[in-house]
């Protein structure tokens, strides 16, 4: 005798996509770097180059002490900058008359092949994002305040780790940057966070206002590095976003004489629009699983595809090797470690 179970509950598990989730909300933000026209143009600029237009920052101006009778150029340095998409695709078959005498459902074996790719592609862009707030982290700082700036990461000691990141708007404000923050971090982050959430207004000393009303998004997918306690990224509100670009086909809704079909869908889990395409095909499929299909011979399958072009984008710094960006990388280290002397390991960490 069988019988359906649970037993399988934690083979197939989501993860936390913190810098995905950062990505995503600030693509929404009404004064963040995405217009609609940007967005509008992305999804169906499939070989086209897209691009913005920008002003550089003019740091060679001054402000005179005489008044004089004619009056200078003072003209505007302006580029346009190419927004760079990536493809993410994979896909999946179903051969229908398998089922018939399965113990697994044909819905549910659609749903599990559906959720592993799920997880697999928030996985993928989280360590996509990961990577640009890397790149992106800011290399000028007007005020580190007590800490210690190594690799343009922003150092804090274990004994700093509950009023640091109090400090962190202290320091966004001396790069002129002062928006609301998002943080983006690790265990090691939530570690801190929920400690300093325990200082309530009735304790002699309150620390829950550390935190202040900072985004907190917590991620996964950030490797953990020796020496170090807790790491992860600032970001001054309204400074990322993500852009998707989709295949004509999908784009027009395409529907074959043979029977294949494109279309345009909104992911579940990550609430993210892909593109699907979809076919029949007939063949032998008799080896799929043994003796359970070795009659399929001549049999209908199904071919699920989704494909999807994504661009990471963060606001554009005309001089960022001298001017502060917003977006700074920080650490915690560890009990008794030395700031300055770490070493990462492979993965996704801050890039020591």
């Amino acid at each position: 005798m069988r019988a359906n179970s649970n037993f399988d509950k934690n083979e197939l598990r989501g993860s936390r996509y913190g810098a995905l989730n950062a990505f995503m909300t600030q693509s929404e933000d009404p004064n963040g770097i995405l217009t609609q026209e940007l967005k509008d143009k992305a999804r169906i600029s499939i070989g086209s180059t897209l691009e913005t237009p920008v002003i550089d920052y003019d740091g060679s101006i001054s402000i005179g002490n005489t008044r004089t009778v004619t009056i200078s150029d003072s003209e505007n340095t302006s580029h346009m900058v190419s927004i760079t998409f990536a493809t993410y695709a994979w896909g999946f078959t179903i051969v229908p008359a398998m089922f018939m005498n399965n113990e697994i459902s044909m819905q549910r074996d659609f749903e599990t092949k559906m959720l592993k790719y799920i997880y697999k592609f928030a996985a993928t862009l989280d360590g996509v994002g990961l990577t640009h707030l890397s790149t992106n982290k800011t290399q000028a700082f007007n005020n580190s305040l007590l800490y210690t700036v190594s690799s343009n990461i922003v150092k804090a000691s274990y004994l700093q780790r509950e009023s640091f990141f109090g400090d962190i708007d202290v320091m966004m404000q001396a790069n002129d940057f002062y928006r609301g923050i998002d943080i983006i971090g690790d265990a090691g982050v939530q570690s801190i966070y929920n400690k300093l959430r325990q200082y309530g207004a009735a304790n002699v000393l309150n620390k829950a206002n550390e935190f202040g009303e900072k985004n907190v998004y917590f991620t996964n997918n950030m490797t953990a590095v020796g020496g170090v306690f807790a790491q992860g990224y600032a970001v001054e509100q309204g400074n990322l976003g993500i852009l998707t670009r989709f295949e004509r086909e999908s784009l027009l809704r395409t529907r074959s004489r043979d029977g294949h079909e494109w279309d345009i869908v909104r992911l579940p889990i990550i609430d993210m629009e892909v593109g699907t395409y979809f076919y029949d095909s007939v063949g032998d499929y008799n080896a799929i699983a043994g003796a359970a299909t070795a009659d399929l011979t001549r049999a209908r399958k199904e071919h699920y595809g989704f494909a999807v072009d994504v661009a990471f984008v963060s606001a554009y710094n005309s001089a960022i090797a001298t001017r502060p960006n917003p977006i700074m990388a920080f650490q915690v280290l560890s009990e008794g470690a030395a700031p300055g002397i770490l070493v990462h390991n492979t993965g996704n960490p801050l890039g020591n």
